[in-house]
């Protein structure tokens, strides 16, 4: 995954990442909000050994270099139980070295002789009084440790230069601090499940899912869920974007070939992705075109076509293939535009013997020499061979693929499916993709295609 397929599926899903980066700060500000205030105090010693009130600078450099080669044990010497047992008993605490330790601090700074020591508490006073015991305390242990000079003289000796005084205002939580980690954190844990989707999510819903597959996009027909009532969208309302986007797939089907496609098959890779109703619409428009178009439901499993177009079809195609019918018995004439509709009629045993027969060549045959385009709606690629077998005797093959429904590997099989035979789908017709009504379109208003999350 490139870092351009990376940024559309954070695009495609960023109310995903959106509610993550909500609930982080939410959560950030709950466990802020619920957590128990604490204080810092804190103390700093100056450190010094015997020798630095010498009167040479060879004295009181020696006495310097002791003292920080000293200072890193009291680091230590701060925090360990010699020190912090005193501290609790002269302070009557209820709590043991080991809990007490995890909230000292105690540090250097790098080249100096000064020792600070911290402490944390839920109460302010209390955390102030246990600093100031633990630096008297360590000063004290320090002194009875180290070795004296003489009677009452020791060598080392801390003496204290901040006095440890009671906070003003809690150090923790951090809420703001808080807040930021948990929105970072929740825009990171939505980009992760919004990778996760699109890994997992290879249904096709625009036309850069396509790119993948090597295909054009031809077509981007928007879903209408009025289409199973009104399917002829380009008869019964001409100035919608709907229809527009048909007589876009129109011309765009017309460059193809610089001579014009004669015979087109229109089939999908698998059910309800809205052939027939594409090949229907096609097939009026370029009628409304200037063209003579001929429309056959070679569909003769499930054939849908005549109910679309709203014609007889009680015999068709398949009488005409078995020598039941002739082909002026069969043919309907439809509108005012010159476009004729062959029904598939009554449906036969052998759907694909029978459109692989000499009989359909001779079919098509007829057809081509009679108008300027012929339209076949056939059934779906993967669910059975009739579109394979038919793209072998046409010029042009069109694949429709619904947005959010078709899968990517689904529309590679259907493509590899129609090699097999020598053909190669011509583009892809994007069907059901949802759009965003906008206004300032050139006439009219237009669309623009979003995204939208999957089920």
């Amino acid at each position: 995954m490139n870092a351009l397929m990376i940024a559309r599926a954070l695009l495609r899903s960023w109310w995903i990442l959106a509610t993550c980066a909500v609930l982080g700060v939410a959560v950030a500000a709950l466990s802020s909000a619920t957590t128990t205030p604490t204080y810092r105090a804190s103390t700093s010693y100056y450190v010094s050994v015997a020798g630095q009130d010498a009167s040479t600078a060879g004295e009181i450099a020696q006495g310097s270099t002791a003292a920080q080669q000293k200072i890193k044990s009291y680091v230590q010497l701060a925090s360990s139980p010699r020190v912090l047992t005193q501290v609790i008993d002269e302070l009557h605490l209820k709590t043991t070295p080991a809990e007490l330790g995890q909230r000292v601090t105690a540090s250097v700074g790098t080249g100096t002789v000064i020792i600070s020591i911290a402490v944390t508490d839920t109460d302010a006073e209390d955390a102030a009084r246990t600093t100031e015991a633990i630096g008297s305390t360590l000063a004290s242990v320090v002194s009875q440790i180290e070795p004296e000079i003489s009677a009452k003289t020791p060598s080392v000796r801390l003496e204290e230069i901040t006095p440890a005084t009671t906070p003003s205002s809690p150090v923790g939580p951090k809420t703001a601090a808080n807040m930021v980690l948990g929105f970072a954190a929740g825009l990171a844990v939505g980009a992760a499940l919004a990778l996760l989707r699109s890994g997992l999510d290879t249904r096709v819903r625009t036309a850069d899912d396509l790119e993948e597959v090597g295909l054009p996009l031809l077509g981007d027909i928007a879903f209408d869920s009025d289409a199973a009532a009104h399917p002829l969208i380009v008869r019964d309302n001409a100035g919608s974007a709907r229809s527009e986007a048909f007589r876009a797939l129109r011309t765009n089907v017309q460059f193809l070939r610089s001579d014009g496609p004669r015979t087109l098959v229109v089939t999908s890779a698998r059910p309800s992705e809205g052939k027939t109703t594409t090949t229907a619409n096609l097939a009026v428009a370029m009628s409304q075109g200037g063209l003579r178009v001929a429309v056959v439901d070679a569909d003769l499993r499930r054939p849908n076509l005549a109910n679309v177009m709203g014609v007889e079809g009680a015999a068709g195609l398949s009488d005409l293939l078995v020598g039941r019918a002739e082909l002026e018995d069969v043919l309907q004439e439809w509108g005012e535009d010159g476009l004729h509709v062959l029904p598939a009629g009554t449906i036969p045993p052998n759907p694909s013997e029978l459109l692989g027969s000499e009989a359909m060549e001779r079919v098509l045959d007829v057809l081509t020499d009679r108008f300027d385009v012929v339209l076949l709606d056939t059934p779906p690629v993967l669910a059975v061979t009739d579109a394979s077998i038919l793209s072998a005797l046409v010029s042009t093959t069109l694949l429709v693929s619904a947005a959010g429904q078709t899968k990517r590997t689904e529309v590679r099989l259907a493509t590899e499916a129609l090699e097999r035979v020598g053909r190669q789908a011509s583009g892809v017709v994007l069907t059901k993709t949802k759009h965003a009504r906008r206004q300032g379109g050139y006439y009219r208003s237009e669309y623009a295609t979003v995204t939208t999350p999957s089920a």
